[in-house]
């Protein structure tokens, strides 16, 4: 038999385009003999629809288009379709219903209703949907297929604890079908496409073939990597790492070679930096822009955000503004300038006065000779804070940049990365653009990406980070060493380790290189006495910190936890 895996890039509404990715897929598939063409979860409607299902004109189109999809079957003689969709439920409980059909000459052969809804991390199904209960089975050249979607394939994952009464793989294996076939909208997440395959490809090993369709493109603050893949005999027969177009590859079940799930991996890789400009293209072209406009200070964050807008983009649709103050380093403009160089992007400058406008401000402010005031009062104790001197800078940079956005039609771009948002090192402004495509990296996985690129100079990953508000000012010496930072970030982020026992116990179970960018500072912090009143004074600042990253601009999701969708997290709360 030969399938048709017609990994696809969905877009929640837009069912004229997902209908055109289908109707590619059954062509394709026509055209290549195959016999079976399978696409992703909720093909139709896109993923994740959410709250617009319950807009009844959204469920009669996403219905009439599964009819068209019906109609247009009948071109292609013998061809078995599978496709998602979202159902009424007619009966008790939720009112939908997530649905795969198989439809051929016109004809519905069978349906499937998704057992398994998932409520954890991203996904709120169980708010939508019906559980169904019955397996869906249909014969073609003479081998039993079962139908599933998503977690269906996932009963028992042993990560979250989060187990089914029903387990619709065991269902199908007991019926004895020789095909499954899988219809996924699984989003990326750092080591996803191995923990599938490796939690998958055991149940095939008494001969059960699996067809695992992924969808593939950003939606929001997600971004699916596809890696869509078959499975036999507990090996892998393909694997695809097409990401940036609809790609239909088929493959003949009878005469596909097999490789092990490690040499699979190995042999299609897909690389971060292809998600982060995918999760990045996608957003900004659904959302109607085809040009974006970004703060470009010569620091590494910048640096990373800008070649990545480019391979997104097109360098000639990237305009990277430098805005120098009092206290901005000629090498970081000279730094600046050689990156658009290299990249071929537009550059401007805008230098910036601040201490003019501060002067001006307070002067304004301080008309009260009264005790009752809280400007009279704060000058007179001599409480006057002037991190607010340094941060004017940063705010007066957004309103140049955001002037250029509503001026000339440009999405703007944030640069903040997660372990500045972890510690709210930043100034509401910077995180509050359009979108973040480095809101999900810590800081030693965007020096990694800088490292990697030759068209970025050395010297901006070389040097100190640092904002460049005061004189001297650097990064590290305002809260501490990233080398140190980014495990903290993470363990409490990502783990929920909260105190230093549990950190210290964590560290010891981990592959160290993952997480930190210099294994020998973060070894000496973690040694030193003083490391129990760092790791607290950080976790508390990393608690007292939601208010502000509540209001940060969506961001592409690469890890298991990322600040924005799945984590929810009080703002006033007083156990952090």
């Amino acid at each position: 038999m030969k399938v048709c895996l017609a990994q696809i890039n969905t877009t929640p509404g837009d069912f004229d385009q997902n209908l055109g990715g289908i109707i590619a897929g059954m062509q394709a598939a026509s055209q290549a003999g195959a016999d079976l063409v399978v696409f992703p979860e909720l093909t139709i409607p896109g993923y994740l629809s959410q709250d617009l299902l319950y807009n009844p004109d959204f469920i009669g189109r996403n219905l009439a288009v599964l009819q068209r999809v019906m109609d247009e079957s009948t071109r292609y003689a013998g061809l078995h379709i599978v496709v998602g969709y979202v159902g009424r439920n007619t009966g008790i409980g939720k009112p939908f219903t997530n649905m795969a059909c198989v439809i051929a000459d016109g004809v519905l052969v069978c349906e499937y209703q998704k057992q398994l809804l998932p409520f954890y991390d991203v996904f709120d199904e169980l708010r939508y949907f019906e559980a169904g209960s019955h397996t869906c089975i249909f014969e073609l050249r003479g081998l039993r297929v079962g139908v599933a979607i998503c977690e269906d394939l996932w009963n028992d994952k042993g990560a979250d604890d989060y187990n089914y009464e029903n387990n619709p793989l065991e269902q199908y294996k007991e019926a004895g079908v020789d095909v499954l076939v899988s219809l996924n909208s699984s989003p990326f997440v750092h080591g996803k496409c191995v923990q599938r395959m490796a939690h998958i490809t055991p149940a095939t090993e008494k001969g059960l073939t699996v067809i695992y369709v992924n969808q593939v493109g950003g939606q929001d603050e997600l971004v699916f990597d596809g890696q869509s893949f078959v499975a036999r005999h507990g090996e892998v027969l393909f694997l695809s790492n097409v990401l940036f177009e609809d790609s239909y590859p088929v493959v003949d079940l009878a005469a596909a070679p097999s490789r092990t799930v490690d040499e699979a991996v190995r042999e299609t890789p897909v690389p971060l930096k292809d998600l982060l400009v995918l999760g990045l293209r996608d957003y900004t072209r659904k959302s109607g822009f085809d040009q974006v406009v970004l703060a470009s200070s010569g620091g590494v964050d910048s640096a990373v955000v800008c070649m990545l807008a480019c391979e997104a983009m097109g360098p000639k649709n990237v305009h990277a503004i430098r805005m120098p103050s009092v206290f901005s380093s000629e090498h970081s403009r000279d730094d600046a300038r050689l990156l658009h160089d290299q990249l071929g992007c537009w550059d401007y400058e805008m230098p910036i006065d601040h201490e003019t406008l501060v002067t001006e401000l307070n002067r304004s402010y301080q008309v009260h000779d009264d005790d009752d005031n809280v400007v009279h009062r704060r000058i007179s104790s001599g409480g006057y804070s002037h991190v607010a001197d340094e941060n004017i800078q940063a705010r007066l940079r957004d309103v140049y940049l955001m002037h250029f956005s509503n001026a000339y039609g440009a999405m703007p771009l944030s640069t903040g990365n997660k372990t500045e948002a972890g510690c709210g090192y930043y100034t509401h402004f910077d995180m509050n653009f359009s979108y973040a495509p480095i809101k999900d990296l810590y800081k030693f996985q965007v020096m990694q990406l800088a490292k990697e690129d030759p068209r970025v100079p050395d010297n901006i990953w070389k040097k100190p980070p640092s904002a460049e508000l005061a004189e001297g000012q650097t990064d590290e010496a305002s809260l501490m060493p990233y080398a140190i930072l980014d495990p903290i970030v993470l363990a409490y982020v990502e783990e929920y380790v909260t105190n230093i026992e549990r950190f210290r116990d964590w560290v010891a179970s981990i592959e160290l290189s993952a997480v930190t960018g210099d294994e020998d500072v973060f070894r000496a912090w973690l040694a030193k006495s003083g490391a129990e009143q760092d790791y607290q004074r950080i976790v508390s600042l990393i608690g007292r910190m939601e208010y502000k990253r509540r209001q940060t601009c969506p961001g592409t999701k690469v890890s298991k936890v990322a600040f924005g969708i799945g984590r929810r997290i009080p703002i006033v709360e007083k156990w952090s």
